[in-house]
């Protein structure tokens, strides 16, 4: 996808990761790798530096020799197998509605199929994204439903 206010921007894919950094400072937030490239890639590019885009938008660029290690968070929601709309975005009932969004966007970074892809996997776990990621629709779906209800 090219943006066309610059024509020479390149598409770029959104992988969500938790950073730790060598003085023990514990980051999350996504950082973008090219379309055909992989994190492991721009790790061990020739920049001095990578960007990582923080959750409140704020986009800090980290040293690469500030970086102890670099993971991507393991997907809850694939453990759990059953229909509870709390189980399946890992809230408790009576959530706030900002809770809810924050769960939603949290299990959709985790098992969205083009973060996948992005990872290089196969389309059978592409596949398998999809799925997770209409379970999550349809739990947060359901549950916006009972938040957004009014009382009776």
């Amino acid at each position: 996808m090219r943006n066309n206010a610059n024509p020479r921007a390149v598409a770029k894919t959104a992988i969500f990761v938790d950073v730790c950094l060598v003085d023990g400072t514990q980051l999350s937030g996504n950082m973008f790798v090219s379309a055909q490239a992989r994190l492991s890639d721009m790790l061990n590019d020739d920049r001095q530096f990578v960007p990582l885009q923080m959750s409140d938008g704020l986009t800090l660029a980290i040293a690469k020799a500030a970086i102890k290690h670099v993971s991507l968070p393991v997907a809850e929601v694939a453990a759990y197998r059953g229909s509870d709309p709390h189980k399946v975005l890992g809230v408790e009932p009576g959530v706030s509605l900002e809770e809810l969004k924050k769960a939603y966007h949290r299990q959709l970074m985790a098992n969205h199929p083009d973060r996948i892809k992005g990872f290089g996997l196969s389309t059978e776990y592409q596949e398998l994204g999809t799925k997770a990621t209409l379970r999550i629709n349809e739990a947060y779906m359901q549950l916006l439903k009972t938040i957004a209800a009014p009382a009776a």
